[in-house]
């Protein structure tokens, strides 16, 4: 079963659904065949039995209220479920501008309607001038419908003639807003002015010409030259908005004035003309020196212009030059980082060093001080290095009869087969770099010296 709730909280069944004597329309006053249900009873399943969904066609105004369906079960009772039906319409839209003649009260110059929504549509304008928007709302064409006009208001001046306004409609129907332009229109007499005096007529002067100049709307009708006597000089012919003089003499040095109508008034404008003995020369030395001075200002900042992109380019090109100099510069010089001295560290406190004696030659200690470049010794002497002498000049200092160890000098000697014995002791790194003595080497005279270390 289907219910209505009105605005003020009562409510009426509209529809109702029974699996087996189908649908019945209790109050179909307002609704009058145009509500159904979307199945009927005959040949239908139970499970689309049990879909009451409603139909209503040609919707109205009048159709927006609240609907709840409530379902009626045994044994398990009834429940319910709640709808809001609201119903919307789009407006037609539409705006014009009113032609309308100078004054000083606003006046409304533009009108844009929004005809047959539901809401009421919203409209505002855009405009550059300092006009305002005034709206009205009457019904609308449809029932639960409304029209909303909206006139644009200004002052009719002549700069408002010609000017842009647009009319801006919102809806909730509407994806976007709709934009109207329009062209204000503002009738006014012909604003005159005369134009092509220069300040040097003179006398036997050829073809001097005026120009009678009218801003209006509508267009002006016509033109009507005339001077403060009354009369144009007999050299002068008015041709439309022109006044040409073929020769200027004594009878042009007067006022000449125009008069411009058209369809809402008149307009004039008058120009006072002083005839010359003979042509103003400073006043065209004047002009050609103001001329000339321009163009030279133009010439000038066109050359400095061609100065600056050169000096430019040349630079960009020195630069581009001098890169690969530098960079080579770079290369063939010393590093920019100068590493801090070496500084001595020493390892552990020395030892007694053991001297061995081979003949005459000198005391080695079998183990070297180890400086650590990070530490500084200021005070400590630096280490004195000495290449040791070959084997063969040390087998010459020797005498031709070696002594035995433990003679009268008392020191300790090394038989001569183990001279690079020595050598060995210095730094254990050495015994695995060593080559072995080969035997075959050994006596008859043959001598071959170890490899130098370094």
């Amino acid at each position: 079963m289907w219910l209505r709730w009105d605005r003020y909280g009562g409510s009426q069944s509209v529809a109702v659904f029974h699996p087996t004597h189908g649908a019945s329309f209790p109050n179909s006053g307002p609704y009058d065949q145009r509500m159904s249900f979307i199945i009927g009873n005959s040949g239908k399943t139970e499970a689309e039995l049990r879909d009451a969904t409603l139909l209503l066609k040609g919707l109205r105004a009048e159709d927006e209220a609240n609907y709840t369906c409530e379902f009626a079960t045994f044994p398990w009772g009834s429940s319910k479920g709640a709808t809001w039906l609201r119903v919307l319409a789009e407006p037609k839209n539409h705006a014009e501008s009113q032609e309308v003649t100078l004054g000083p009260d606003p006046t409304p110059m533009a009108r844009c309607v929004s005809t047959g929504g539901r809401p009421p549509a919203r409209i505002s304008w855009f405009s550059p001038l300092l006009g305002e928007g005034t709206e009205s709302r009457t019904a609308g064409p449809v029932t639960g419908t409304s029209t909303v006009t909206s006139r644009f208001t200004l002052v009719p001046t002549p700069q408002a003639d010609g000017a842009k306004v647009t009319c801006k409609v919102e809806h909730e129907t509407l994806s976007e807003p709709v934009l109207i332009p329009l062209t204000l229109s503002v009738k006014y007499p012909p604003e005159v002015s005369i134009s092509g005096y220069d300040d040097n007529w003179f006398v036997g002067r050829v073809e001097a010409t005026l120009s009678c100049d009218a801003q209006s709307n509508p267009e002006p009708t016509a033109y009507e030259w005339s001077t403060t006597m009354g009369f144009l000089p007999p050299t002068a012919v008015a041709q439309g908005p022109r006044l040409i003089i073929h020769s200027v003499d004594e009878s042009a040095n007067t006022t000449f004035i125009c008069s411009v109508a058209n369809a809402v008034g008149t307009g004039r404008a008058e120009q006072t003309i002083r005839v010359r003995e003979s042509p103003d020369t400073a006043g065209a030395g004047a002009t050609g020196g103001i001329i000339g001075g321009i163009i030279a200002a133009i010439i000038a900042l066109a050359v400095a212009a061609t100065a600056i992109l050169i000096c430019r380019q040349q630079q960009k090109e020195e630069e581009l030059h001098r890169r690969p100099e530098e960079e080579e510069d770079e290369l063939e010089g010393p590093p920019a980082y100068k590493p801090p001295p070496p500084k001595m560290k020493l390892e552990e406190p020395e030892m007694p060093s053991q001297l061995f004696t081979l003949g005459s030659s000198e005391h080695i200690p079998l183990k070297t001080p180890y400086f650590e470049p990070s530490i500084s010794a200021p005070e400590q002497d630096m280490p004195r290095y000495h290449e040791l002498p070959p084997l063969e000049e040390r087998a010459a200092a020797l005498p031709l009869h070696l002594e035995e160890p433990g003679d009268a000098a008392g020191e300790e000697r090394l038989p001569l087969e183990d001279n690079g014995d020595y050598l060995d002791k210095i730094n254990p790194i050495y015994d695995a770099l060593a080559y072995t003595t080969n035997e075959a080497y050994q006596g008859k005279g043959f001598v071959m010296s170890r490899a130098m270390y370094v």
